[in-house]
């Protein structure tokens, strides 16, 4: 059953700093996704707000191109951007977003294969025409803040639930067990079964390093290494922010601060 309720934490309600309820949303979004909760059981509008900070944070690193490029273009995440600008009355940002996303949709089934297997290779043509509006998105930033406009929405949001720390958890807890145990399980199977190859190698460098993994970020296929393009996926950790490089069979975890080796694990073509 749909949960319509937008929750967050009292401190971050309270807090001066607009991005602590967004952060906080993203939080509980993400506590609840860990617990294996679907994303039709989470608030719409909790999703709505999470993909938006998502989308400004995909631009932000490296345009509209990047967003697709670590989204799912088929999924609902395109749809949650969406009636997410319209909702927190962000006008301009919004028929901006259509118009790239009009561009998306009339891409060539093969073309947007290529792009999303090789952006800066074969597909750097269909990247760089994906790239066209960025500039207009960042002078945009400057009159129709996303961060802002979000932490308002959400916090005159009607269904808006702002809890004390130990609440906060216990209703995140009640959340989870209305999920059964059976169902709970053959959602953890379904999920290992499928988990792309760079989850499962974070995973692992984690449990290796002691880091508790908070969540992925981006993957960053311009990151430079050896004097090489090579894909990097960025990631929080309980420690900070790291990323993850899968080269001739060896899967590094570097710290993003100062691009120290945190740990190195063996990964075979087949996991």
């Amino acid at each position: 059953m749909k949960y319509d309720t937008v929750i967050v934490s009292q401190e971050s309600l309270d807090s001066a700093s607009p991005y602590a309820l967004v952060q906080s949303n993203i939080d509980v979004v993400n506590a609840l996704v860990g617990n294996y909760m679907r994303e039709d059981e989470i608030s719409e509008n909790a999703l709505c707000s999470y993909y938006v900070d998502f989308y400004l944070a995909q631009v932000n690193n490296g345009g509209f191109a990047q967003f697709l490029l670590n989204s799912n273009p088929s999924s609902k995440v395109m749809q949650f951007v969406a009636r997410g600008l319209e909702a927190m009355h962000a006008p301009r940002h919004a028929a901006l977003y259509a118009e790239n996303y009009a561009d998306f949709i009339r891409l060539e089934e093969q073309d947007l294969e290529i792009f999303m297997q090789d952006p800066y290779g074969e597909g750097s043509s269909v990247r760089s025409a994906l790239t066209q509006r960025d500039n207009a998105f960042y002078d945009l930033e400057r009159e129709e803040n996303l961060i802002e406009l979000n932490s308002t929405w959400l916090r005159h949001h009607p269904r808006l639930l702002a809890l004390p720390p130990d609440r906060l958890n216990q209703e995140i807890e009640r959340l989870a067990s209305t999920v059964s145990p059976a169902e709970r399980q053959a959602r953890i199977d379904l999920a290992r079964t499928y988990q792309p190859r760079y989850m499962k190698l974070i995973d692992r460098l984690c449990e290796e390093s002691g880091h508790t993994l908070d969540r992925i970020t981006a993957g960053d296929p311009s990151h430079r290494y050896n004097g090489n393009q090579v894909l990097a996926w960025h990631f929080l950790t309980n420690r900070g922010h790291f990323y993850m490089l899968d080269l001739d069979g060896v899967a590094s975890m570097y710290d993003a601060a100062d691009q120290a080796l945190v740990a190195m694990i063996q990964a075979p073509a087949e996991l």
